[in-house]
């Protein structure tokens, strides 16, 4: 045990500063129990010396260095919802307004994407034709040539068609400077035509060299407008899932809240209660004899129940005419929730409110049931407390938690 002292009266000495009780630590000694030597002198028990004060006051100190971490840790477990609410909100905003900023570039990312693709459908489709010019071309080439070539073979067959040939065959002179020049001009033509043709050949092959370099070009814009495209929306679908985590934390934090509510709600409408019924005990003497009519006040709140039971199924989807767990309407969410205490209702938000017994708005409690429409009633929710109330709302949305005022124009409570 004394090496435990001696590391205990360090930490001592770290935290006051001083090394005086190491001192005293060094001085602590167990007596020895054997002797390998025997002695003539008579051993002395010596007492041990006690354990220094300031190691007494560290030891004293030792709960509160642990409790202090603790308290702190189970404060921060029951944190006020309300507020790590704000923060999930605040957070969600911010997420979502990175991904509508996304969005915007996505779309300018993608119109750039078309129009670039529109050019490179351009560019295929004049390289086409360009390929079809420069066949043409080749073709006509090929049949110049081959003239060419056949008659260069009858000249080598038959001889030189020169001008002594061209005198030989005339007449007259008339007749001879005709043939002559005949000749001169279809050689001439012949050389203007492969000329040509080798002209527009080349002309066509560069055009083409061109086309293609374009359109390596474009496809290569094409293929980096295509990943940017696709890094952006990968980036909006990493943002949507986190706004949709944070809006599931915010629904988990909303539930919580509104749990905390409702029980405090009903704690303390059983205090009233209580109070209530200790007031008419004490009175019941004295009113007994005095009479008159007056308004009937509604039954107490005592349906707080439902709200858990309601809680239960936020986020199952809105499906009309829907009174199950796959699926509600709001009057189904109401007859669902309050059978499973007892209560059967209809699946009619008006027959609803038959049902019970009508509340004003200063009256409501925990599990009353409040009623909307702007002709009538046509909508019901229930209270859960803090000014707020669970419904299934329309088609396209879920269960949720909403303001009082979220509900449509407010036609009435009443209590079951």
């Amino acid at each position: 045990m004394l090496w435990c002292t001696k590391f205990f009266v360090r930490i001592n000495c770290q935290l006051t500063g001083t090394r005086s009780v190491l001192k005293e630590a060094n001085t602590i000694r167990f007596k020895p129990q054997f002797s390998s030597v025997k002695s003539n002198t008579p051993q002395v028990n010596t007492p041990h010396k006690r354990i220094p004060k300031r190691l007494k006051v560290f030891f004293a100190c030792l709960p509160l260095i642990v409790l202090v971490p603790l308290t702190a840790m189970v404060a921060f477990a029951f944190a006020d919802p309300a507020s790590d609410i704000a923060s999930q909100q605040s957070q969600a905003q911010s997420v979502q307004a990175e991904i509508d900023s996304m969005n915007s570039q996505l779309e300018a990312k993608v119109e750039s994407y078309n129009y670039a693709n529109v050019q490179l459908g351009n560019i295929k489709t004049s390289i086409t034709d360009n390929q079809n010019r420069l066949s043409q071309a080749q073709a006509t080439l090929g049949v110049t040539q081959e003239r060419l070539d056949k008659r260069i073979s009858e000249i080598y067959r038959n001889g030189s068609s020169g001008i002594l040939d061209v005198l030989m065959d005339t007449k007259s002179l008339n007749d001879f400077l005709s043939n002559y020049d005949m000749l001169s001009k279809l050689g001439e033509q012949d050389r203007n035509d492969v000329e040509q043709i080798k002209m527009l050949k080349s002309q066509i092959e560069n055009a083409q060299k061109r086309l293609s370099d374009e359109e390596s070009s474009q496809q290569s814009l094409v293929s980096q407008l295509a990943t940017d495209k696709d890094s952006i929306q990968a980036g909006i679908t990493d943002r949507q899932q986190k706004l949709d985590s944070i809006h599931m934390n915010i629904a988990q934090l909303q539930q919580q809240e509104a749990a905390q509510q409702a029980a405090q709600q009903a704690t303390e409408q059983q205090q009233l209660e209580a109070s209530a019924a200790v007031s008419n005990n004490s009175g019941s003497s004295g009113s007994s004899g005095s009479g008159g009519g007056g308004s009937s006040s509604p039954p107490p709140a005592n349906a707080g129940g439902v709200v858990a039971i309601a809680m239960q199924y936020l986020g199952v989807p809105y499906v009309w005419g829907g009174a199950s767990p796959a699926g509600f309407d709001c009057s189904g969410l109401v007859m669902y929730v309050y059978a499973q205490v007892g209560i059967y209702l209809p699946h009619s938000a008006a027959a609803q409110y038959e049902a019970g017994t009508p509340i004003s708005y200063s009256q409501l409690a925990a599990g009353d049931l409040v009623f909307y429409g702007d002709g009538g009633i046509e909508h019901v929710a229930i209270y859960i407390g803090g000014g707020q109330i669970i419904q299934a709302p329309y088609p396209g949305t879920v269960v949720q938690i909403s303001p009082v005022s979220g509900g449509g124009t407010y036609r009435g409570a009443c209590r079951l």
